[in-house]
């Protein structure tokens, strides 16, 4: 591991280094999700969900449906399905050990994004699963956020990223493909030809 030597290791260093906000934006959080937060969360398509287990182990699992597959079920509750995935339901298993979640909330095209935080239960109650069917297949299980604070991110990250700026995207050509990437990974015993059929099957008929 590379030896660093000036690193910060206290608040006041970190206050220091980059100061302290404005009093708009140390305002910006509130505690329920007001007529703006509702209208986001039902444009968006796709949301970071941020966990940590007991020991400080940490995951970021993404999810996406079409927009508004997040629910908003009162002022300070979200439901969110939970599709069909690969089983390691990391993000589960830490929500299991230590409720304590975050979300960040990505609507194509607009630059700022929506963080949420607060915590969850995963839940299996039939009334509530019913509302989240597509296809007419239900999830297995939801998650129910309550939410403790929510407030906007501007859009500099955004910005400075060109993220919906398709003429600034880099050429993704020279990236192998997941299955050969799955391959070299996991040292698995099937071809990345395999595997790339076993992936195409998946994502036309096991989405839901």
């Amino acid at each position: 591991m590379r030896a660093f030597t000036d690193v910060i290791t206290t608040k006041a260093q970190l206050r220091d280094a980059v100061g302290f906000p404005a009093a708009r934006v140390a305002r910006k959080v509130i505690t329920t999700l007001d007529a703006h937060c509702r209208l986001f969360i039902s444009l968006s398509p796709y949301v970071l969900l941020s966990t940590v287990d007991d020991t400080g182990n940490m995951d970021v699992s993404p999810k996406g449906d079409p927009p508004g597959f997040v629910q908003v079920l009162d002022d300070t509750t979200l439901a969110i399905p939970d599709r069909p995935g690969n089983k390691r339901a990391d993000g589960l298993l830490n929500i299991v050990e230590n409720p304590r979640v975050g979300l960040l909330f990505l609507v194509p095209g607009y630059g700022e994004t929506l963080r949420v935080g607060g915590s969850a239960r995963i839940v299996r109650d039939q009334d509530v699963l019913a509302t989240m069917a597509i296809g007419g297949r239900q999830p297995t299980l939801a998650l129910i956020v309550n939410v403790e604070e929510a407030f906007f991110h501007c859009a500099k990250c955004a910005i400075r990223s060109a993220l919906w700026q398709p003429q600034a995207w880099p050429d993704v050509s020279a990236i192998p493909t997941y299955a050969q990437i799955t391959v070299d990974q996991t040292d698995w015993h099937e071809s990345a030809e395999t595997v790339a059929r076993q992936l195409r099957e998946s994502y036309k008929n096991k989405l839901y």
